[in-house]
């Protein structure tokens, strides 16, 4: 039997969908709103699709959307069909709409948003908003459909008048106590729940029409103030200090946008585990001050399909103004040329490299520390003795100071590809090898490690066993795979190697083949990277994609989704249902619209921004 609080939640989503990028034509010649104009300055995160119609159209002549065409599909494509239709059927006899109908009616702006209230029980609402156009009537009849089914299955449903505008408010009866038993996942949630003395009430969905605007939220105090701010308000999301200087850093060309108050979000986790102690509120406060993280203000992010030379291109930007303080000066990141070390074979299916002043982190923890307890890393070092005794390690001699301000990490994978043949090397360059092998001699000893050594074309590598950890959730993502030994290590080529697998170490070590700054894969990427960054990537994504392909296919990656399922909320495993893996086309199929992909970061006065992207292909 259907709860109430299914058709409350089938109501949201029919308004998500529907709403989720209808078009905000002008409304008798006036120029809709935009939602961040309307949005109180409380919103805590925001996301919008500026034009869901340009963005459809954008997918289809991106990589994805020319596979999703391709004739090697076509029977994979007309099974899901079939399954999606059987499903569509069931929400057409009740919503008069399909899933691919409610798909196709978006054509322009849409928003949702999470906005503070003032509510310890209910401390956040959802909000979603669209300007539906010429698809008004249509969207009506959906909801209020939505509406009537919510009221057969239980729920209250309501409606009052507000500035000539009718609310629709559907609420949920309260969740019996045994339904919320039912949910306990850990033992947090056990002694909340043993709190509860009765059943609590259901967050209400409130719905309205303004001519061709439509508000779907959770509070109805909210739907009014939208209502009543319809026109903007000076006391905005779009006058956040924060919002104005990401959304300048983001810039004009983005299809999709999103916004995070850090700032907001982290004083609001204070209060919620404080559960109502003020005396604990300002304790975490203060404890988030000493650690810095009352600099991060806010993230945000913008995506873009289509772009120049692009396929895909995402920006995330976390803004932490300098000067930072606390732990987030460990996070030292200055602009320099980076490019692929010599070593590097061209053959890598991945490649990441930062340049991070570690000198500074080390300052930055010893700092911190000392905030705490003064002497914290002496008091360590004094414990860090060999078994013969001998001079402490030094964290800031023996570790920080003979190593460099540049980590590395490369992967690829033997054949055949799997997850059990991914080889992973991480390296960090020196200052001192000399001074760095005695640190690794002296870390050998302290640790009471008994490393198997060997010689490699006059090298010394450390061969370190790991031993094997029990594995708890073998049907998860990855969970199949056991992180085996030995992790090698040698120092070479002024830099400190530690390989997940010795052929990988060999083969840097042992050189004279292509080098990935040399290869034209890699030029055709660096070529859209500035020439000083903090950070950069590369990446081949044709053998993870491969390894994804085999996990739908060997039913791994449904036997995921049923360990991932979360007791009382949706059965995702469902997910799986969706299409038969034997249909799946062979893998090249899949191949040939992968394309080469990169990424680089940049730090400056307002913190840190990522920008990755794949590179369009040529005739595919």
């Amino acid at each position: 039997m259907r709860t109430p609080m299914r058709a409350a939640l089938r109501l949201a989503l029919a308004g998500w969908l529907g709403l989720a990028g209808l078009s905000l034509v002008a409304a008798q010649g006036r120029a809709a709103t935009p939602p961040e104009k309307i949005l109180p300055e409380s919103t805590i995160a925001y996301l919008k699709v500026n034009n869901a119609a340009a963005l459809r159209e954008s997918f289809r002549q991106s990589q994805f959307g020319q596979l999703w065409s391709d004739p090697g599909l076509k029977a994979w494509k007309e099974d899901l069909a079939e399954r999606v239709d059987e499903s569509s059927r069931s929400l057409k006899k009740r919503l008069g709409v399909t899933y691919r109908e409610l798909f196709e009616m978006p054509l322009g702006t849409a928003s949702i948003a999470v906005v503070q209230r003032d509510d310890p029980k209910l401390p956040l609402s959802l909000v979603m908003t669209a300007d539906a156009g010429k698809n008004a009537a249509r969207m009506a009849e959906v909801l209020t459909r939505a509406t009537e089914q919510s009221q057969d299955e239980g729920a209250k449903v309501s409606s009052e008048l507000f500035k000539n505008v009718t609310l629709h408010v559907i609420q949920p009866p309260p969740r019996p106590k045994e339904d919320k038993e039912k949910d306990k996942d850990d033992k947090e949630k056990d002694k909340d729940k043993a709190k509860d003395k009765g059943d609590q009430p259901e967050p209400p969905v409130i719905w309205a029409q303004e001519g061709t605007m439509f508000l779907v939220a959770s509070d109805l105090d909210l739907v009014k103030d939208l209502l009543v701010h319809s026109q903007g308000r000076d006391d905005s999301l779009a006058g956040n200090e924060s919002f104005v200087r990401l959304q300048k850093k983001l810039g004009p060309e983005t299809q999709v946008v999103w916004f995070v108050d850090l700032a907001k979000l982290l004083k609001l986790g204070a209060r919620s585990n404080a559960k109502g102690n003020e005396a604990q509120v300002q304790q975490t406060e203060q404890m988030l001050q000493l650690l810095g993280f009352n600099g991060l203000k806010a993230a945000a992010g913008s995506f873009v399909l289509n772009l120049g030379n692009f396929d895909s291109v995402s920006k995330t930007i976390v803004l932490a103004p300098t000067p930072v303080q606390g732990a987030l000066r460990i996070f030292s990141l200055p602009k320099v040329h980076l490019r692929p070390e010599s070593w590097v074979p061209a053959t890598v299916a991945s490649y990441q490299t930062y340049s991070w002043d570690l000198d500074n982190a080390y300052n930055a923890i010893n700092d911190t520390l000392n905030l705490f307890q003064p002497g914290m890393i002496n008091v360590l070092e004094q414990q860090l003795v060999g078994p013969n005794g001998g001079e402490p390690l030094s964290f800031k001699k023996d570790i920080f100071d003979p190593i460099g301000d540049r980590v590395t990490l490369i992967s690829d994978f033997k054949k055949p590809i799997s997850e059990e043949n991914q080889r992973m090397l991480l390296s960090v360059a020196l200052e001192d090898s000399k001074k760095f092998q005695n640190t690794l001699n002296k870390l050998v000893a302290v640790t009471g490690g008994a490393p198997k050594k060997r010689e490699f074309q006059g090298l010394t590598i450390y061969d370190f066993e790991i031993p094997e950890v029990p594995n708890n959730n073998p049907n998860a993502p990855g969970g199949n795979v056991k992180f085996k030994g030995p992790i090698s290590v040698t120092i070479a080529k002024d830099t400190l190697f530690l390989a997940n697998e010795p052929t990988l170490l060999e083969q840097v070590l042992r050189g004279g083949g292509p080098a990935l700054a040399d290869s034209a894969a890699y030029q055709a990427v660096a070529k859209e990277i500035p020439d000083r960054v903090s950070m950069l990537s590369f990446v081949r994504p044709e053998e993870q994609a491969r390894i994804s392909y085999d996990m739908v296919k060997s039913g791994q990656f449904e036997k995921a989704l049923e360990n991932a399922a979360v007791a009382g909320g949706p059965d995702i495993s469902k997910l799986s249902k969706l299409f038969d893996k034997e249909k799946l086309p062979d893998f090249s199929i899949f191949a040939k619209y992968l394309s080469l992909g990169g990424g680089y970061g940049v730090t400056d006065d307002d913190g840190l921004t990522w920008t990755s992207f794949t590179l369009r292909k040529v005739n595919p």
